[in-house]
This record gives structure tokens, C-alpha cells and sequence, in this order.
């Protein structure tokens, strides 16, 4: 029988490296992979998702906006996205005047700032070291580390990493 490892490695492009653990279902903080060991669950997606698995409330959250809509194209809106926008503008000084823009990664938030800089003229960017910020060619320019730069140069923007 082929294991859903060996499934993997036939399937997937193997980004990360083969992957440690096949996962089969999630509680909160923890989960279990498919021989039932227990783990902490400390990687989160790596910083996508720190909602946790499986949480009643969560579920019911999203069970209960399934109901009625899913995804609604960028062309539509809906309730829930121009409250969720009101809300966060509430909380941020000079937000009356801003606007939100909603992203579906960290790498598209990242590719949302690099243009905002080329509107402004401002093109000098400052990122992190060590950081890691996506894999389209704008986030790219935002990690530091030259193994996953270098094979992709060159990369767009001036950016100095401190």
C-alpha cells in the first residue's frame, strides 16, 4: 500500500523538504498525525493561521457564513467584509480617512506595499533580517537570506535589511 508520504513526494513539489508528519485532524492547540500521536501545535501554518483547530466557536463561526456565502468575488461585496473594514478603521488613529485593503497572503500584502511605494516615489524599502515574506518576485526582495534570493536575481526595489 503507498503510504500518503510516498503519495506526497508523487504529487507535490517538494518546497520544505519531505514532509515530517502526515497530520490527520486538529483540536485547538494540538494534533495528531496518523499513527494517533499527540503534538502541540506551535507553527501555526507558519504565521497563517493562530486560530487553532477545530474550536466549536470557530466551526460554528464559519459553518454559519458558509450558509449564505462563501467566497464572493472582489467585483461584489458583502456584509461582513465592509463591517469587518468599518471596524478595523475604527481602531486605527486617522481612520476615517483610510481604506483597507483585504489580502488572501502574506505575500500579497507584501506585493500591496511594494506598489504603494512606487505610487508614492518612495521606492526604499526596509525589511528584516532573517524574515521571511513570500515567494512572488516582490516578496522575494524582502528576504534576505541569498539562498532563496540569488537564483532569482535581479530582484525589483532597493531594499536595505537590518
Amino acid at each position: 500500500m503507498t503510504t500518503y508520504s510516498e503519495r506526497y513526494a508523487g504529487a507535490l513539489m517538494n518546497t520544505f523538504g519531505a514532509p515530517k508528519l502526515v497530520l490527520t485532524r486538529g483540536e485547538g492547540a494540538h494534533v495528531w498525525d496518523e499513527d494517533g500521536k499527540e503534538y502541540v501545535d506551535l507553527l501555526a501554518g507558519i504565521a497563517v493561521n493562530a486560530l487553532g483547530h477545530a474550536h466549536p466557536a470557530l466551526v460554528s463561526a464559519v459553518t454559519s457564513q458558509m450558509e449564505s456565502l462563501g467566497h464572493v468575488s472582489n467585483f461584489f461585496t458583502s456584509h461582513p467584509q465592509v463591517e469587518l473594514a468599518e471596524a478595523l478603521l475604527a481602531r486605527v488613529p486617522g481612520g476615517e480617512t483610510g481604506r483597507v485593503f483585504f489580502t488572501n497572503s502574506g505575500t500579497e500584502a507584501n506585493e500591496a506595499g511594494f506598489k504603494l511605494t512606487r505610487r508614492t516615489g518612495r521606492t526604499h524599502i526596509v525589511a528584516a533580517q532573517g524574515a521571511f515574506h513570500g515567494r512572488s518576485m516582490g516578496a522575494l526582495a524582502l528576504t534576505a537570506k541569498e539562498a532563496y534570493r540569488k537564483p532569482f536575481e535581479p530582484l525589483p526595489g532597493e531594499v536595505t535589511f537590518v
